[in-house]
């Protein structure tokens, strides 16, 4: 189906006026001159009327804005209306709605709004940015069960409250994500459909969760149902206030971005092929895992700071071709490595990370690089690599050069190597902020073979009484095999200098597995 329709510029009112007009060309002319731009897609079938996608934009001229889709089979049929990105820190609903908003329907109509939270994903953050606290969960912010005024709280739940109430849906879907699966861990909601208890919901999340079940194989990871969403949220509003079937899909985000996606298409999938909105053709056409590249950032103790966030939004933009998760030292001991193409260690502390992952969590990465994964260590991350240290892992050969290592914090001069020239790109000559990371020289460990260096420091910080003269013209960053592996260690902090945001997708690049190819 093609789209990509302008949006209006005024308020949204609802898509009740334009149920008729999107189906036929006539519909299209009135339309355009009501300020709309709206694209016809393929039809489903020769004999089945034209699907067609009107945009509007809630909330135009505020922080708030977001798109919002009528997508209309032009047949009649139920509405199904779909909410993702609610909270800013779950993408994965958001990107899994952006997709099945584009999907045909052979009849009735889909409203979907991917971004709800646009503040919140921008930032990686759950919840509304810069809102009074009370406001901010735009979860909390609809009518509440015993509120007999329905009303909902703040410009966005109020808008958003609204498109359900105009155009009244036949059912409401929530994309959300929890942070453990919801049965080895009871505080979480993850893998899991939330139902309001209408009979006719309860059997179409049975029938959901058993479709998603099925590329399932670990019998902890499955989705199981659960009654009642949460008192404020926009799926216990519309089954109080409404009375229509409203569930929140819940998938885990301690899985890969592209699983966690493509969990939730398959799930509304298999409502809207119940509510016959779509053939078993849409099937094959849509929720095919991606081929990103599957990047574990370690999250635990020893690691901050500004480092982790800020690969999070690098490397999980919606068209970066990588897709990141964090994970624990007790997944690491556990073997969950072994789903990722890529291991990345930020910054901190290198011996407490070490410390935190354990003496199991560290022969599980040395036999995960060792297989074949890649490695990226920043700072910390680099410290935790090199073989001087009783507590590394010794998966590149470089030792540092002094116990003492509080050399300060300053943007620093560094020149790349013809080999960097390879691997990195971008310009020679670099200033990147430098906060205390290794400077190292050869370990000389007869098991390894050398670094290669792809970065030279050209400048130094030498406070707190660190030695001065040892950190110019040694390795910023550098690179090396290890067995059936490749590591990058990176000293300072690219990911935190603004413009030097290329260098550690592009490390990526170079340590994935040469059997991944990425979209």
């Amino acid at each position: 189906m093609t789209d990509r329709a302008t949006a209006a510029g005024e308020n949204f009112t609802g898509f009740s006026d334009f149920s008729s007009i999107c189906s036929r060309l006539a519909g299209l002319l009135i339309a355009t001159a009501l300020g709309f731009t709206t694209l016809p897609g393929e039809a489903a079938g020769s004999v089945e009327k034209i699907s067609a996608t009107t945009t509007n934009l809630l909330l135009p001229g505020t922080r708030f804005a977001t798109q919002c889709y009528l997508v209309d089979s032009g047949n009649p049929g139920p509405t199904v209306m779909i909410i993702g990105g609610v909270h800013g820190n779950e993408p994965a609903g958001a990107q899994a709605a952006e997709s099945i908003r584009q999907w045909p329907i052979r009849n009735g109509k889909m409203i979907v709004i991917p971004r709800a939270n646009v503040t919140g994903l921008a930032a990686h953050q759950r919840r509304i940015t810069e809102l009074a606290t009370n406001l901010s969960d735009l979860n909390r912010d609809y009518p509440r069960a015993k509120q007999t005024d329905n009303v909902a709280r703040g410009d966005l739940a109020q808008a958003i409250w609204k498109i359900a109430s105009d155009n009244q849906p036949d059912w409401v879907l929530d994309l959300h994500e929890g942070f453990d699966f919801h049965q080895l861990n009871e505080k979480s909601v993850g893998s899991s459909i939330i139902c309001f208890p209408i009979p006719a919901g309860q059997l179409a999340a049975d029938a959901m969760i058993a479709a998603v079940n099925e590329v399932i194989t670990n019998a902890q990871w499955k989705f199981v149902r659960r009654n009642l969403p949460i008192d404020g949220s926009l799926a216990r509003a519309v089954g109080e206030h409404l009375h229509v079937p409203a569930m929140i899909l819940e998938t885990t985000d301690k899985q890969p971005m592209e699983l966690r996606v493509r969990e939730h298409q398959i799930m509304v999938r298999q409502l809207l092929k119940q509510l016959g909105m779509i053939g078993e053709s849409n099937l094959d056409a849509v929720a095919k895992p991606s081929a990103k590249i599957k990047i574990a950032l370690y999250k635990g103790p020893g690691t901050g700071g500004n480092g982790p966030p800020d690969l999070m939004k690098q490397l999980n933009a919606t068209n970066a071709p990588t897709s990141l998760v964090e994970i624990t030292p007790e997944e690491i001991r556990e073997g969950t490595l072994t789903n990722f193409d890529i291991v990345i260690f930020a910054g901190g502390s290198g011996s407490q990370e070490a410390k935190a992952i354990g003496e199991a969590g560290r022969a599980e990465v040395e036999k995960f690089v060792g297989n074949g994964g890649g490695y990226i260590g920043i700072c910390a991350g680099a410290y935790l690599a090199t073989a001087g240290y009783p507590w590394s892992l010794h998966i590149i050969n470089a030792k540092t050069l002094s116990p003492k290592w509080q050399r300060g914090k300053a943007v620093l001069k560094l020149e790349i190597t013809p080999a960097g020239e390879k691997i990195l790109g971008g310009e020679t000559n670099l200033d990147c902020l430098y906060h205390q990371g290794p400077i190292v020289g050869p370990a000389n460990a007869p098991e390894l073979p050398p670094y290669d260096v792809l970065a030279w420091f050209r400048s130094e910080v030498a406070s707190n009484n660190t030695p001065q003269g040892i950190q110019i013209n040694s390795p910023a960053i550098f690179a090396g095999i290890y067995q059936k592996g490749k590591v990058v260690c990176i000293s300072p902090h690219p990911e935190q200098t603004d413009g030097l945001e290329y260098i550690v997708p592009r490390a990526v690049n170079w340590v994935v597995p040469t059997n991944i190819i990425a979209q």
